[in-house]
């Protein structure tokens, strides 16, 4: 019995010692989560959005920490057959933000403007240009030239569909080339 009672009393100072140790990372880390909530203790944020709309840009105010979907629903009226909405609807936002609605008519590119002595023309390159693009390699320029034979590629959008890519590779492409 007299055994027992001793396990048990080492065994609370052990837990106790371990307590102590690790309490002021445990009162660090709560102060520091009080401090972060009392610098974004907003209740809006503004968010700019441009692009591809009806008008020139749309400033509204949202709710801190709303997503991206609720951004839309409020814009909705302003958005015409060319925008293209972005998927991740999840995305939040905690700033002041500005959001760039993309167009799925090239010839409005809202983000940078075409510089065309520097960028590869996608529905006229030759197959070795072509290649040179990140994520093309012989399979897909050719499988770029056999399409545009039939139709022209409007969108990147729709060359994503024919290349079977990733989001990062078309963006990679938008970088070096133009429709």
């Amino acid at each position: 019995m007299r055994r027992k009672k001793e396990i048990i009393i080492i065994i609370l100072i052990v837990g106790i010692t371990i307590f102590l140790a690790f309490m002021p990372m445990l009162l660090a880390n709560r102060n520091s989560e009080i401090e972060e909530n009392s610098t974004n203790n907003k209740s809006t944020i503004n968010i700019t959005v441009k692009g591809e709309l009806k008008v020139e840009e749309v400033n509204i105010r949202i709710p801190y920490g709303y997503a991206y979907g609720y951004v839309i629903t409020k814009i909705e009226a302003y958005l015409n057959k060319y925008s293209i909405v972005s998927s991740n609807k999840t995305k939040r936002y905690y700033d002041d933000s500005i959001i760039v609605i993309e167009s799925s008519d090239t010839k409005k590119d809202y983000t940078e403007a075409i510089d065309t002595n520097d960028k590869i023309d996608i529905n006229n390159a030759n197959l070795d240009e072509l290649i040179k693009l990140y994520g093309i390699g012989e399979k897909r320029a050719k499988a770029i030239i056999e399409y545009r034979d039939k139709k022209k590629i409007e969108t990147f959008v729709e060359l994503k569909e024919l290349l079977g890519v990733s989001d990062e590779v078309i963006n990679n492409i938008k970088e070096k080339a133009f429709l």
